[in-house]
């Protein structure tokens, strides 16, 4: 027997559990406060994160996010200069009548993070990030649980010991604990689960995202820092989930690329409006890196490369603002059904239930399975009167 066959145990998704409905005071989901505090001071009215990929945040959407309450970090699939570009855009944005509830710096900017990775010059475009306004860096890379990775965060710690450092992915409480020890604020978890990721197919690797969180969660507490659930959110009730078992805030890919301000290439077909992924599942970060500086790729430039993500098409969904409108409201209400005021007390509260298939099957609306009758034709009974 191997030794992975001895440490053999179940791992659930979102989709294998619910929210267990308890007693509660809350009459109304206008009083459930969604507020999350990450560590260094950070606030968020809500617990959203708009996710570092090249057809999500740029300047436009993390701006959005800031005012909304929430946080984007701007992709890092760019030269330096296209980055801080965005990023000293999103800090100068005018943040409006949202200013109650916009996560917002001591000098009431918007708050903005960026992506920086673990090679090359990760050192000079984080020094380059910071000074164009980046109030959060986070280290990017697809296996966080790495000596490189693990180096990445120890070197921009030293660096920047006053700016919240997010890390990751990781799906095991073993890489929380060695990124926290490094100096990782906050760490980013989910290996496999996003909306266009194929690890788990092309690499077998990962862990089913609701027991990543739950096992980052209990790392985290013990470490001091904070996570993040990256991955595997495709509706309200996830976000609720993934912040029931522990996290601080889901990041969102998928579910914002069909907003007007991210960075998914807008197209219509047959009259139909959408925004698609480009370039990265296809390229790799090298090449997406050199195309992006002006370089021309040829086909043996490509030909090595083993994506682990798929291109994709998102419907049109209209303003930021619009789409965290109904997801926070669906949060919301979820925490309303545990009796909870607060993302703390929503914590303590939470209780899960293991669903069969049939389960899972019964939490869609059953009537979309049925095949439709035929209107009803009133004009005979009518006529006959």
């Amino acid at each position: 027997m191997t030794r992975a066959a001895d440490r053999l145990r179940t791992g659930l998704s979102f989709d294998d559990v619910l929210l267990v409905p308890q007693r509660s005071p809350v009459r109304s989901r206008a009083e459930v406060d969604t507020a999350v505090e990450l560590p260094r001071g950070v606030r968020l009215a809500i617990p959203v994160i708009s996710a570092n990929t090249q057809w999500c945040t740029g300047g436009a959407l993390a701006a959005a996010m800031a005012r909304c309450g929430g946080l984007g970090f701007v992709h890092r699939m760019q030269t330096v200069a296209q980055q801080t570009g965005h990023v000293a855009a999103a800090k100068h944005a005018v943040v409006g009548p949202d200013a109650a509830r916009a996560a917002l710096d001591r000098a009431g900017r918007p708050l903005v993070g960026a992506a920086t990775g673990v090679a090359g010059d990760f050192v000079e475009r984080a020094a380059a990030l910071v000074d164009s306004g980046a109030d959060a860096l986070l280290v990017d890379v697809a296996h966080g649980h790495s000596d490189h990775a693990i180096e990445a965060v120890a070197k921009l710690r030293s660096a920047h010991p006053d700016v919240l450092l997010v890390a990751g992915n990781v799906a095991t409480d073993e890489g929380v604990r060695d990124l926290a020890a490094a100096g990782a604020d906050v760490v980013k978890v989910g290996i496999g689960p996003g909306g266009v990721c194929t690890t788990r197919l092309v690499a077998g690797s990962g862990v089913p995202q609701l027991t990543a969180v739950l096992d980052c969660a209990e790392a985290a507490e013990e470490a001091g820092c904070a996570i993040i659930a990256d991955g595997g959110v495709r509706t309200a009730g996830d976000i609720a989930k993934a912040l029931a078992a522990g996290a601080s805030a889901v990041m969102l890919g998928s579910l914002l690329a069909g907003c007007d301000e991210s960075e998914a290439l807008p197209v219509e077909r047959d009259g139909v409006r959408s925004k698609s992924s480009r370039g990265f599942a296809t390229l790799g970060m090298a090449n997406t890196l050199r195309t992006a500086a002006g370089e021309r790729l040829t086909a043996a430039d490509v030909a090595d490369y083993v994506p682990e993500g798929v291109e994709a098409t998102f419907p049109r969904t209209g303003s930021a603002a619009a789409t965290l409108r109904q997801l926070v409201g669906g949060l919301q209400s979820a925490m309303s059904y545990s009796g909870a005021h607060d993302v703390a007390r929503f914590q303590e509260r939470a209780r899960f239930i293991r669903v069969t298939p049939a389960g899972r099957a019964e939490n869609r609306p059953h009537a979309l399975d049925r095949a439709p009758l035929p209107a009803p034709d009133y004009r005979g009974e009518v006529m006959n009167r």
